[in-house]
């Protein structure tokens, strides 16, 4: 995301707002699929403060994953707030997130670390999710089974019965 900031950066106390769109659409992140249906917003203002650049922001948007216990689709809303700051020459500035060619600065970087820093590891439909049968993989949530809920190994059979004749 690329924002001309000729104004602000030879102006000290200068601000600029700004907003515009990132499309991630279908993405993979730490083992599930997450698809991005629509762009996600980015709302924020750049500011000169005695010749640091501060960027804040918000990013607004949703999207559809599976639930990590019954695999059922899970829409989750997004909602994430960047702060960034770069001091000293910005002519050529080259930050890991945040970059300066000029007058245009790209702060692509630091959007995405944002979104995927506001992402939880694990996914839920709902608290209550009973998950899958480990025995028939029937979602437990619409269906039960008749399945044991331990499974032995055949190996220790003789040991299940021990405690009933003691």
């Amino acid at each position: 995301m690329k924002i001309n900031i000729a104004s602000v950066l030879k102006n000290e106390g200068a601000s600029m707002n700004f907003s515009g769109s990132v499309e991630l659409g279908k993405t993979k992140f730490m083992g599930s699929t997450l698809d991005f249906e629509k762009p996600l917003e980015v709302v924020g203002n750049v500011l000169n403060i005695g010749g640091t650049i501060e960027i804040r922001a918000e990013i607004k948007g949703s999207y559809v994953t599976q639930c990590s216990r019954c695999g059922d689709d899970v829409r989750e809303s997004l909602f994430a707030e960047l702060f960034e700051s770069i001091a000293g020459d910005f002519s050529d500035a080259d930050e890991e997130c945040v970059s300066i060619q000029g007058t245009v600065m790209d702060i692509g970087g630091a959007v995405d670390a944002c979104i995927f820093n506001s992402i939880p590891l694990q996914f839920l439909c709902s608290e209550e999710c009973k998950g899958l049968c480990h025995v028939c993989g029937i979602n437990l949530n619409k269906n039960k089974c008749n399945c044991e809920d331990e499974v032995y190994d055949p190996r220790f059979a003789i040991f299940r019965n021990l405690s009933k004749e003691v």
